[in-house]
């Protein structure tokens, strides 16, 4: 219906199918939706009309204000009020247990980002304020990375909408294998680790440091094949409508150095820190305190960004640290000086790998102290028992699957990370594409986990 709609009618038709796409989980999610889309529009036409920089200040102003006010109370209010009650009851007065109880909207903090990064944009004159608002409306509700990403920017995402979409056999192609490969990762190796993950950390003093060991290796092999999984179909999705979306994760377990995993990981959020966050800290370019200060403060925010909930501030303090650890051995030891490159590399992978996983153990327990709980027992090591494998519905047959599905990640992964020009060739093969296409289809039907609905990141 899409390709056959004259151009001037398809931008109006996809903003309505967005807006029903959104509001079908709760209809006033749209009204949120529709005022953050008013809002940054409005101020980046004050800005762009504005003489003077107080009047763009104070365009931008209104827009953050509102913005970030409209984020802040839904996601964060109950935390806030929860906590100064905690505090106070420290002090002996008896308070009884208040919370507003709001409705967090799907993706508000993705499409709040993603508009707050075009105003900023606007204000800072890296693009052009859109006077059409059905244009700007498209960019701020494209439905494929409206719950949960990637975050577009403006001057990527913007001059998609303006122009007329066509039917056209390579998108068609190209888009269906990305939601083949991610429905893969989401359905055939997320939904089948989940039951074990979800019952370990339901329970964790219940269990020995070896299911904890398992549960922090499973849950960081779920969150990237949920999370990269849901980029891939949102990108696929996209792609076959004839719209690029940006790459959002770029092989990150294959990094060898912490920075590097952050250059891989959801790339469209940790940009959007380094851009409107970071540097205008003052990024890398005063001393080395400045900087350590500036890592610290970013991803103690992105960890706020991820939950109203101290584990993920801790999450996010602990990768904020680490790379200011990692950034201090390098500048003094200097390993590349003699180290040789395989053991380097090899150490730098391991020591990515530790601080993940335990990073992953915060941001996945349910409190601080379940994490602690979780990672004291780390200590204590024994046997895995198949039983309790199968009382957490990881039994036998699941078990090869779920070996077989590692293995295929594994090697694809591999390429698209060390060999991209392999992967070209094979595409170019006329019988290729179809038979991967029709086998994992195949494959997804067979041994994929069907029922589960939502993506981890729907929550944030």
């Amino acid at each position: 219906m899409f390709f056959s709609l004259p151009g001037r009618t398809q931008p109006l038709v996809l903003l309505i199918a967005s807006y029903i796409f959104y509001m079908s989980w709760r209809p006033s999610f749209g009204l949120l939706l529709g005022l953050t889309t008013i809002v940054d529009y409005t101020t980046a036409l004050m800005m762009a009309r504005a003489r003077t920089d107080g009047g763009r200040k104070a365009a931008l102003i209104i827009a953050l204000s509102i913005n970030l006010g409209v984020l802040g109370t839904v996601k964060y209010l109950d935390f806030l009020i929860s906590n100064v009650l905690g505090v106070v009851g420290l002090f002996g007065y008896v308070v009884p247990d208040y919370a507003l109880g709001l409705v967090l909207p799907l993706g508000i903090s993705f499409y709040t980002f993603q508009s707050v990064g075009y105003t900023l944009d606007v204000y800072n004159r890296r693009v052009a304020a859109e006077r059409d608002f059905i244009t700007y409306a498209q960019y701020v509700s494209f439905f494929p990375q409206l719950i949960a990403g990637p975050i577009e920017r403006a001057a990527h995402m913007l001059p998609q909408f303006r122009i007329t979409h066509r039917l056209s056999y390579q998108n068609v192609t190209a888009g269906l294998l990305l939601v083949g490969y991610g429905l893969f990762k989401k359905m055939c190796i997320a939904d089948v680790v989940a039951s074990v993950v979800n019952g370990i950390y339901a329970n964790p003093a219940q269990y020995s440091g070896s299911y904890q060991l398992l549960a922090a290796v499973l849950f960081a092999l779920q969150i990237y094949c949920d999370f990269s999984g849901y980029s891939d179909i949102a990108r696929g999705v996209a792609r076959i409508m004839g719209f690029d979306l940006m790459i959002n994760f770029g092989q990150p377990y294959f990094a060898t150095s912490l920075n590097e995993f952050w250059r891989r990981w959801h790339i469209s959020l940790s940009t959007w820190f380094r851009d409107y966050l970071f540097i205008p800290l003052g990024g890398s370019r005063g001393s080395e305190g400045s900087t350590a200060r500036n890592l610290i403060i970013v991803f103690a925010v992105s960890g706020i960004w991820h939950g109203a909930a101290w584990n993920f501030v801790a999450w996010g303090t602990l990768h904020g640290v680490c790379l200011v650890v990692e950034r201090a051995f390098i500048r003094l030891a200097k390993p590349e000086a003699w180290l040789g490159e395989p053991a380097r590399l090899l150490l730098g992978w391991a020591w990515m790998l530790a601080v993940v996983l335990v990073g992953w153990v915060f941001f996945r327990s349910t409190s601080v102290a379940n994490a602690i709980v979780a990672l004291r027992s780390l200590g204590d090591f024994g046997p895995i028992s198949y039983f309790t494998l199968k009382m957490l519905d990881l039994a036998s047959g699941e078990l090869v699957m779920l070996a077989v599905s590692l293995a295929l990640l594994f090697v694809i992964d591999f390429h698209l990370s060390f060999r991209p020009q392999r992967l070209r060739e094979l595409w170019e093969v006329r019988w290729l594409p179809t038979a991967a296409g029709v086998a994992l289809a195949y494959y997804i039907v067979l041994f994929g986990i069907f029922g589960h609905a939502e993506f981890i990141y729907f929550q944030f």
